[in-house]
């Protein structure tokens, strides 16, 4: 298994001495071999943790909403 020091050592003395045109074809082919479903979870359910981060961004713009709100009944 190639472990991190040696995937920046490849990067650094292999890869970056490429031209950009070059960089761009190799880093095409990286991410073409990659199927998608290795990188993103499509499930369609949501876990517990969808369901809190879901209710903490609704809460925090209902709040920010509000103080907005007051804001613009004070100067108004």
């Amino acid at each position: 298994m190639i472990t991190q020091a040696t995937v920046e050592e490849i990067y650094s003395q292999v890869v970056k001495p490429l031209l950009p045109s070059e960089r761009l074809k190799l880093a095409t082919m990286i991410l073409n071999d990659i199927p998608p479903q290795a990188v993103v979870d499509y499930s369609e359910e949501w876990t517990e943790e969808d369901y809190r981060d879901f209710g903490a961004v609704s809460w925090a713009y209902i709040t920010q909403r509000l103080e907005e709100e007051e804001r613009d009944a004070e100067t108004g």
